[in-house]
């Protein structure tokens, strides 16, 4: 037995733990300020009309992203690109360097004109060289013959983009042959047919290319070499079954083995070869001739977003740094669900023993919470009200409050979906909702809208002063697969911007992964989409919550880890980003170890990645920098004007 006393203090001390874990609670949802946004700032937003444009000046330049020297938009030799979207293609920064320590060449190069040969209305690479051109603020014309632009030229470029398509092999190889001798740098952006390499030793002793082995040989998977995109190395084979389903690379390529005056970046791999030491097909590579670097890619590596990141990579090894700026945000987005009604019950029942709101309550969010937690990324749930439009069951105002209180708990953010599985139009969808809507009384400022495949514009057209219901008002981005008439990060109007999904949460291939390193290099950038609707709607068992579940956490857990550096939003927190990337022009030079920067349109704080040849940041003024790789560095910037001194690197470096 025990005394009296030691009773009346256990049964206080438990009456204590109780009354603060009732008041820890009551007190939680009492200060939860769940019907306020507040990653949407009162504050005016940059819009279309802040964008820098090729000719200096905020907007859109109207004729394209890449114009002819004379701005003219003609068919013939000469040609200007128009962009789906009326972007104009960006300027460059100016640099300054001392010699290069190869051999003494010096390749930094005071121009911020891009020159690319192809036709920029026609070809992938000419869409991708306009949105690299966007991003780094470089001045781009385009030509569709080398011998036309050679002949109207008035100063040197930074870079030569070439399509190998428009190359006239009689008469080109001399003019590039100079332009090697004049330090110019030059970008092979895709390799023509092995044959023509063949027939032309001058042009592959050019490109670096000692000996054409074999026409066509098949791989065994593709290496990256560590240091050209930001994740590091990689090797993309298949060693088990798994592996098989993510094989999605090309694996038939010809065998161009590089000599000695070449650095190789990205190669094929050979059954029982190491790339290290072994010879093997070069895929990506530069090449020393002359006065300048000649850089040559085989295969269509360039084509699509992806591009823009190989550029990127490219143009950090053609001088000892190369700086430019970045987003910085790394987004998970939950889409086409939960749904405030209780739908396809007889099936979710059979496959989980609860309706459709407790599956949504008590399995998924729960599990998604934990995943969250775990990987760093802020959950932004774009919710249905309902995903059928012919669902009759009730609508539930407790639940759209209890979903805005939970995702405020865990510091997400919560926007809207008008996706049906009848594929109804998103009016019809925005339409069907405004009566719940207004019955609900929600004053939480709903500022991010999904639209999938061809649903972009349509959707755009439903926010703003447009809006149907006053929920609408407030959208200001709209996450979506649908960049076809966009480019991954854009205005669809003039208050409205587009974040492009760059990754299904469910699936991950070797290409996709090559991709994501390219955007991270390029941007700092990415958007996970994980949909609900499959759970919802299953078609079989790989539809399942727990088989999905297992993918998404394998996943997010694994192949997003080299990218940790870069922070993780909200959409409206990296829509504000995107407005401030957009907008920004910069310049930069160097005097002797110390970068000077200056930048334009900065109304908050920017970031930029700076890469550099043997060397890191000794000191900065005007901004904050972290290392997030060697000789990587994210740099955050609140000023117009930063310097950056660097120093040579403990570690020997080879170049």
């Amino acid at each position: 037995m025990i005394s009296r006393r030691n009773y009346m203090t256990i049964v206080t001390m438990m009456g204590v733990v109780l009354f603060l874990f009732m008041f820890c609670g009551a007190a939680r949802d009492y200060l939860n300020d769940y019907d306020t946004n507040e990653y949407v700032s009162d504050e005016e937003q940059l819009t279309q009309s802040d964008v820098w444009s090729a000719d200096g000046t905020a907007g859109s330049s109207g004729e394209g992203a890449g114009t002819s020297e004379d701005g003219a938009s003609a068919a013939g030799d000469e040609s200007a690109g128009e962009n789906l979207a009326d972007k104009a293609a960006g300027s460059g920064s100016d640099t300054e360097d001392d010699a290069d320590t190869a051999g003494g060449r010096s390749t930094d190069c005071s121009s911020d004109l891009a020159v690319y040969l192809g036709d920029l209305r026609e070809d992938a690479l000419g869409e991708t060289v306009q949105e690299w051109c966007l991003y780094t603020k470089r001045d781009l014309v385009s030509y569709q013959s080398l011998s036309s632009w050679y002949a109207r030229r008035e100063e040197a470029p930074e870079v030569l983009l070439i399509n190998s398509e428009y190359l006239n092999y009689s008469t080109d190889i001399e003019l590039l042959l100079d332009l090697a001798e004049e330090g110019i740098t030059m970008i092979f952006c895709n390799l023509p047919d092995v044959t023509i390499m063949q027939q032309n030793e001058e042009l592959a002793d050019l490109l670096g290319i000692r000996l054409i082995r074999e026409e066509t040989c098949t791989l065994d998977g593709v290496y990256l070499f560590d240091g050209f995109l930001i994740g590091g190395r990689a090797e993309y084979t298949v060693n088990s079954e798994e592996d098989e389903e993510k094989q999605d690379l090309n694996l038939e390529v010809p065998w161009y083995q590089t000599g000695s005056r070449t650095k190789v970046y990205m190669a094929g791999m050979l059954e029982d070869a190491d790339p290290e030491t072994d010879p093997y097909p070069a895929l990506i590579w530069r090449s020393s001739y002359g006065n300048s670097y000649v850089f040559a890619v085989c295969g269509d590596y360039l084509e699509g977003t992806a591009g823009i990141g190989f550029l990127s990579a490219l143009m950090s090894e053609a001088g000892t740094y190369e700086i430019y700026p970045v987003v910085n945000a790394q987004n998970l987005v939950i889409v086409n669900g939960p749904s405030l009604t209780s739908e396809n019950e007889s099936q979710i029942q059979e496959v989980y023993s609860r309706d459709s709101r407790k599956l949504f309550r008590d399995v998924i969010f729960p599990g998604l919470a934990a995943i969250s937690q775990d990987s760093g990324f802020v959950m932004t749930c774009l919710l249905s009200v309902r995903t059928a439009s012919d669902s009759l069951s009730a609508l539930y105002t407790e639940d759209l409050i209890y979903y805005l209180k939970y995702l405020k708990e865990q510091e997400g953010e919560v926007g809207l979906s008008l996706w049906r599985t009848d594929s109804a139009s998103l009016s019809d969808a925005a339409e069907q909702d405004a009566a719940f809507w207004e019955e609900a009384g929600s004053s939480y400022a709903y500022s991010v809208l999904y639209a999938g495949d061809g649903q972009l514009i349509e959707a755009a057209s439903l926010t703003g002063e447009a809006a149907v219901g006053t929920y609408l008002e407030n959208v200001r981005t709209i996450a979506s697969t649908d960049t076809e008439d966009f480019y991954l990060l854009d205005y669809v109007n003039e208050t409205t911007t587009v974040q492009g999904i760059t990754n299904d949460a469910y699936t991950y291939t070797f290409s996709e992964d090559l991709e994501l390193r390219a955007l991270e290099t390029a941007l700092g950038y990415s958007t996970v989409s994980l949909d609900l609707g499959r759970v919802l709607w299953p078609e079989d068992e790989d539809d399942y919550w727990e088989n999905l579940y297992e993918d998404f956490s394998s996943i997010i857990g694994t192949y997003w880890k080299p990218f940790s550096d870069f922070e993780f939003t909200t959409l409206s927190e990296s829509d504000e980003r995107v407005r401030q990337f957009l907008a920004l022009d910069y310049e930069d030079e160097r005097t002797n170890d110390t970068i000077s920067l200056t930048v334009e349109g900065l109304s908050g704080t920017a970031w930029f990645l700076l890469r550099t040849n043997g060397e890191e940041i000794a000191s900065i003024s005007g901004g904050s920098f972290e290392e997030i790789e060697t000789d990587i560095y994210l740099i955050e910037i609140n000023e117009q004007n930063v310097e950056i001194k660097l120093e040579k690197s403990a570690e020997l470096y080879y170049y």
